[in-house]
């Protein structure tokens, strides 16, 4: 990080050392059907698994009672491919629930009330995912909204699902909680807001998001604002980048969701064809690549998949179109290589593979892809930088299964081939963490005990007042407990505003967060308002000054976190107004002490590394084959920490100089946290 300090020496690398949490340890059409909460409907039936044992065990939800449901099938092409998908690997979800119950029951307990709302097969895409599955369209978003209908399901919660907004905004109350959580997309947001519940439910939501966002894209400032590359996906300023759910483990700001990879069915005595099938189904992904595939085609026959292959595909490629399911998988199955040509990123494809027993070889990518030479990460909120096609697979897999070449070079691709052609028959690998019982597990935990909500809000109907007011928008209203754009209070236009809020008693104070204008609207033509710069001010019992914090940017969301102090009032005055502006709250929340959260999991279990002189934690966890857990930075990072849980004392203290930015501070989760000075 630009102007952060690199001398340090105990920087700790938050890990996560529990497996059921991300498993990367040791490598290991009618648009206005409406759904009832699906039934979780339990059943007697049984399945068998391969040692005689009955599954799932009584009591315990059935896939069939899900996508056989009225509601289910109401939804019609939308979810038929989910449903479809939900029904072949219905045999072994069961299988892995009943493993799941006799290890984690407790992941069972105290079943959640939860909203789904796919966005993707919502009327807010402009493409159509759900048909176009068929024609070889995008399948990595609908394999994982499909593995995580059935997760929920099989632990027990009740959900309900929509396709459509017109059915959030007649059937989902608008001024009480109804849902635990709700699991949407990023196009799925769009239809909260319009339906007037994103505020309601901000902190319970969890957005499937492949690519990830990190924090120093998440809150959307000026400087964002005028930024055209940064695109839609920066308007949200979620507070808790953990709320964002990713497809491989690679943004540790975020959640890992992930999705399952099918298991493969091979028959006793199968032998694989000497060939190798190529990834991808567009055809122009070989451009540039000929040279490649020719390479490789020397010692083994080449099949694809393409929609339309293009004019320069080598004549020795067999191209089958595109296929069902059951025959692509019988392709994979009979060949010994998986080839890929460096795009699609991140995809599913590979781990299918290495699921049937194939090698997967991948291009190197001499300068890596980020958004800065490649269009594709445009309007993504990420940085990330990609140094081959599927990161995940080159640094928790390897060979046997995986190969990494430099594609530049003809004799390291005819070296990898030899290598991977000469490894001998590989048995069908599947990541623990990529499997149907990892999912759950892992789905589990995060539901048990990632809590991202708050304590009570003190400010509620607390008395509130202000230096003036427009259009009878009183200054209560933005301690109503709703911070949506049709509950704010409005001064009358002016250079110089106030705005306070009396407890009626001192409290410890935790947090205070205030809500301008979600997406900064456009009111009445009268344009954007903005409330910055603006000072918060805390006041006692006898109305002096305890301490003040000023914000300086535009945002959605101020934050003022890790308070720590008694106070009884809540100023809030306008700063440096060269022209006469109105200045807008559409809601300020304070909580107390009780509002925070235990730490999750101890201390104590955690394990400590060292980093190298000027490694990121991201970094250094990779290097041990490990992942970041943002939640962890926070606790493990402070002198307690280190001194009496790590015993880390060659540290004189935590240099916090980035603390009052909640740019730079957020962003430093993924990189730095804080930076330690060494004694």
């Amino acid at each position: 990080m630009k102007g952060m300090r690199k001398e340090f020496k105990c920087l700790l690398a938050a890990l996560f050392v529990y497996v059921f949490m991300c498993g990367v340890l040791f490598l290991q059409q009618t648009w206005s059907h409406v759904t009832e909460p699906l039934p979780p409907h339990t059943s007697h039936q049984h399945h068998h698994n391969h040692d005689g044992a009955q599954f799932p065990r009584e009591g315990l939800p059935l896939l069939e009672s899900l996508i056989k449901s009225d509601s289910f099938l109401e939804q019609g092409i939308k979810l038929k491919w989910i449903g479809e998908r939900i029904d072949r690997l219905s045999h072994s979800w069961h299988k892995a629930q009943h493993n799941l119950s006799l290890t984690s029951e407790k992941l069972f307990e105290n079943p959640k009330k939860i909203l789904l709302f796919p966005g993707l097969v919502s009327e807010y895409s402009a493409y159509d995912f759900a048909n176009n599955a068929y024609k070889g369209g995008y399948l990595g978003e609908l394999v994982q909204w499909s593995d995580l209908i059935a997760s929920l399901h099989l632990l027990g919660h009740q959900l309900t699902l929509f396709t459509s907004s017109k059915q959030l905004k007649e059937r989902v109350k608008r001024n009480e909680v109804t849902f635990d959580l709700v699991y949407t997309d990023y196009l799925g947001l769009y239809a909260f807001h319009d339906s007037k519940h994103f505020a309601l439910y901000k902190c319970r939501f969890r957005i499937l998001d492949s690519f990830g966002t990190e924090p120093l894209y998440n809150f959307r400032t000026a400087e964002f604002e005028a930024d055209k590359s940064v695109g839609m996906y920066n308007n949200w300023n979620f507070e808790d980048t953990r709320q964002l759910l990713t497809l491989f483990p690679h943004t540790p700001d975020n959640s890992f969701l992930g999705f399952v990879v099918e298991e493969a069915h091979l028959e006793p005595g199968h032998t694989k064809q000497n060939q190798g099938l190529v990834y991808g189904k567009e055809g122009y992904y070989i451009l540039g690549r000929e040279r490649y595939l020719d390479v490789i085609g020397e010692s083994i026959a080449l099949h694809s998949t393409f929609k339309e292959p293009v004019a320069s595909q080598p004549a020795h490629i067999t191209n089958h179109g595109v296929l069902p399911q059951a025959e692509l998988q019988k392709l994979l199955q009979d060949s010994k290589l998986f080839v890929g040509l460096g795009f699609p990123y991140d995809g599913p494809g590979p781990l299918e593979a290495l699921a049937n027993g194939c090698a997967f070889i991948q291009p190197l990518f001499p300068e890596h892809r980020s958004y800065k030479n490649d269009a594709f990460f445009r309007g993504k909120p990420t940085s990330r930088e990609l140094s081959t096609q599927v990161p995940y697979l080159f640094d928790y897999v390897g060979e046997p299964y995986v190969y990494t070449v430099d594609v530049s070079r003809e004799e390291a691709i005819r070296e990898a081939v030899r290598k991977a052609l000469g490894s001998g028959p590989l048995p069908p690998y599947i990541p623990y963490e990529f499997s149907q019982q990892g999912m759950m597990e892992r789905l589990g935990v995060y539901i048990q005990h990632q809590d991202l909500c708050d304590g009570t809000d003190l400010a509620v109907g607390k008395t509130a007042s202000s230096s003036s007011v427009h259009g009878g928008h009183s200054a209560s209203e933005a301690v109503d407990g709703e911070p949506v754009d049709n509950s704010c209070f409005w001064s009358a236009k002016g250079r110089s505003h106030w705005w306070t809020l009396d407890l009626s008693t001192e409290h410890t104070l935790s947090k205070i967060r205030v809500t301008n204008q979600f997406e900064w609207l456009v009111v009445k033509g009268w344009g954007k308002v903005f409330i910055n710069p603006f000072v918060v001010t805390l006041l006692d019992s006898r109305g002096e000054r305890v301490a003040s914090k000023r914000f300086n940017d535009s945002r959605t969301f101020y934050l003022w976190e890790n308070i720590n102090l008694r106070a009884r009032s809540i100023r809030l005055d306008s700063l440096e107004y060269t022209e006469e502006r109105y200045f807008v709250l559409c809601g300020v929340e304070v909580y107390g002490s009780d509002a925070a959260r235990l730490v999750w999991p101890d201390l104590t279990l955690l394990r400590p590394i060292t980093s190298q002189l000027g490694e990121s934690c991201k970094n250094a966890c990779f290097r041990n084959k490990m992942l970041c857990e943002p939640s962890f930075f926070k606790p493990i990072n402070t002198q307690h920490a280190l001194r009496e849980k790590f015993s880390c004392r060659h540290t004189s203290h935590v240099e916090e100089r980035h603390v009052d930015s909640p740019l730079t501070h957020t962003h430093t989760h993924s990189t730095l946290t804080h930076t330690l000075k060494q004694v």
